[in-house]
């Protein structure tokens, strides 16, 4: 299973699992397999003049599997207040600033909330030495 930190900056644009950008991500394991619960951003079509025809809580919900990141299975989806709001933070810098780093805490789950009326984002690692799931907000 590849850690996030490896993948996550390369699979905005080159994969069809994601739309634009990540606003959340989960590990979860179901049907025998590790997948990444995958929400972005769905720019939607362009018309001749490149005008979006996307509501800004227009999403994308991916299931992609965790060990090639190969699409499972995707769906549109409604954003939710948080997840339209844009933050001063990157997908990419939250999940740098999770601290993921081998053989330390490994990140489970990014999510983009709303703290003290401002969006940003909350991590939640998982310590593989003695199974701790530690949340915390950026």
């Amino acid at each position: 299973m590849r850690w996030p930190s490896d993948w996550v900056d390369s699979l905005s644009g080159e994969s069809e699992a994601v739309g634009g950008p990540i606003v959340g991500l989960r590990l979860e394991y179901g049907a025998e397999h590790w997948v990444w619960r995958i929400r972005s951003t769905d720019p939607g079509k362009t018309d001749a003049l490149g005008e979006s025809n996307a509501e800004p809580t227009s999403g994308v919900e991916a299931l992609v599997d965790a060990t090639d990141l190969s699409l499972v299975r995707r769906h549109e989806v409604t954003l939710t207040k948080a997840e339209a709001t844009g933050t001063d933070t990157s997908y990419y810098d939250a999940v740098k600033a999770s601290g993921e780093e081998w053989p330390g805490p490994r990140l489970v789950e990014l999510v983009r909330v709303v703290d003290d009326g401002r969006p940003t984002w909350r991590v939640t690692t998982y310590d593989t030495e003695d199974g701790h799931l530690a949340p915390r907000t950026l």
